[in-house]
This record gives C-alpha cells, sequence and structure tokens, in this order.
C-alpha cells in the first residue's frame, strides 16, 4: 500500500539478525564506512562507464547481449507499472523519496532470489544469472522530477553495476553524481562504481529514467575479506532481508521467456 508517512525510514535504530536478536545499526555503518573509506583508496579506476567498463567487467556483455529481451521484459513490467513498490515500502529504514517517484522491482537480495518477481522478467533473469557472483539485482526506476538524496552504500566493498535501458530524451539533465563528478545515463552504456562512495540521482526531466542495478562483492585482501565475508552471511541470513523480499514479492503475472532466433545454417 501506498504511504508518505516518514515514520522510521531512514532512521537508525536496529538490525535485526532474528525476531529477537539485534545489532545496533549505527556504529555497525560508521565502522563499515570506515572500512570502505581505506577500502577505496586501492580502487582509483572506479567509476567506469561504457566501452572502459567493458574491459574491466568483460561479464557485463551478457547485459549487451540480452539488451533487446531485456527491454521486452521491462515494456512488460510497466504495463504493471502502479504495483510495483517504491523503495521504502520494501525496506522502510532505506531512503525515502516521496510517494512512489522511486520504484524499485527486486530480483536478487543478498545472494536471495525472488522468485515471483524473476517469473516476470524471465529473459532479465536469465541475463544477470550468466554473470558469476551477484547477490543484488532490481530494475530502479525514477520518475520525472524526482531526486535521491546523496548517500553512500554500507556494505565495504560492493561493486554496482548501472544497466541504462530508459533514459530521458535531454540525458544532461538526469544524471548521477559520483564522488563529486557527474555522470549521465545512456541506454545500452554500462557505468560501474563503488556503492560505498557518495553518490546522488537527480532527473530534471518530465520523463521515466530505468536502469537495472546489479551489486557483487569485490575480492577483498586479507584480512579484509573474513570480515567482508563474514558480513554478508549475517546480513544475508538476516530477518530484515527475509522481511524484505517478502515485501517486494509483489505478484507480476509469469511472463513466458522469448525463444531463442534459430542460427542460420
Amino acid at each position: 500500500m501506498e504511504t508518505d508517512d516518514k515514520s522510521n525510514v531512514g532512521q537508525k535504530g536496529r538490525f535485526y539478525l532474528t525476531k529477537h536478536i539485534w545489532l545496533p545499526q549505527e556504529p555497525l555503518e560508521k565502522f563499515n564506512l570506515k572500512l570502505s573509506d581505506m577500502i577505496l583508496r586501492n580502487m582509483p579506476k572506479l567509476p567506469l562507464g561504457g566501452d572502459d567498463a567493458l574491459k574491466a567487467f568483460p561479464v557485463l556483455a551478457e547485459l549487451k547481449n540480452s539488451h533487446d529481451k531485456i527491454k521486452a521484459d521491462l515494456e512488460y513490467l510497466l504495463s504493471h507499472h502502479e504495483e510495483i513498490p517504491a523503495l521504502h515500502e520494501v525496506h522502510p529504514r532505506d531512503l525515502y523519496v516521496p510517494g512512489r517517484a522511486w520504484r524499485t522491482f527486486l530480483l536478487k537480495l543478498w545472494g536471495h532470489d525472488v522468485p515471483e518477481n524473476a517469473a516476470a522478467v524471465p529473459d532479465t533473469i536469465a541475463a544477470i544469472n550468466r554473470i558469476p557472483g551477484v547477490h543484488t539485482a532490481l530494475f530502479s526506476i525514477l520518475h520525472g522530477y524526482a531526486e535521491i538524496e546523496p548517500h553512500r552504500g554500507s556494505a565495504a566493498g560492493v561493486i554496482r553495476f548501472h544497466y541504462p535501458l530508459i533514459v530521458p530524451t535531454e540525458p544532461e539533465k538526469c544524471w548521477i553524481e559520483i564522488g563529486g563528478h557527474h555522470f549521465f545515463w545512456k541506454e545500452g552504456e554500462p557505468l560501474v562504481f563503488d556503492d560505498t562512495r557518495e553518490h546522488w540521482v537527480k532527473n530534471q526531466t518530465d520523463q521515466t529514467r530505468v536502469v537495472l542495478i546489479i551489486d557483487f562483492n569485490a575480492e577483498m585482501p586479507f584480512p579484509v575479506n573474513l570480515y567482508t565475508g563474514l558480513r554478508y552471511n549475517l546480513v544475508r541470513r538476516s530477518a530484515e532481508v527475509k522481511t524484505a523480499i517478502d515485501r517486494a514479492s509483489i505478484g507480476v503475472p509469469p511472463r513466458n521467456a522469448q525463444p531463442e532466433l534459430a542460427k542460420a545454417a
């Protein structure tokens, strides 16, 4: 149900590992961000866009090779547009954009599939599943004149792919700022960045922007990898993630995958 109630939205509090076991959220996030700042110093090549992103991450070719099929999935999904929830409806303590100006259609979250949603976009999930190491995937749908405030992901070492599918006709008026630098989306041209680097988004047009977001864990040096691995597994098994998956499953009717075209003899 759509709501503009901002109570408990974006507020720091308890992160529930189970219904009765919780950890204080704010100190954990501060520690993760300090760790991320150390990691970022060793990752100067990000962000990357277009051909540079494809050279650094050739697995992204799976998305470009399936571009038309993913677009067909998206067109079907947008025919059920009113059923797609806002991010704060899926995870109430996450970023808040008024109403449903920023909708998210979740396909994977911290290593868990969202089967009901995946069935609505079969060619998209097939392409994602050919990319090793993906733990989170979603369609991010930002309406015209909407803004996502500056923020940082709290999971150190997460690399994020943006694969643009619908871009306003004036792309210079719809942008993402990452670490103080502006980037403009172009349909079919991936953008890759570290999610813990501060970023924000502004759509200054009356048109909708849609990107497919894919997250995976970067390779971390020892002993940082021990901590990031432990954190990943704790979050993956947490009650909060399970609740978010339940909220994200919206029951869009399944769509039949497009058949493969016969190869020429």
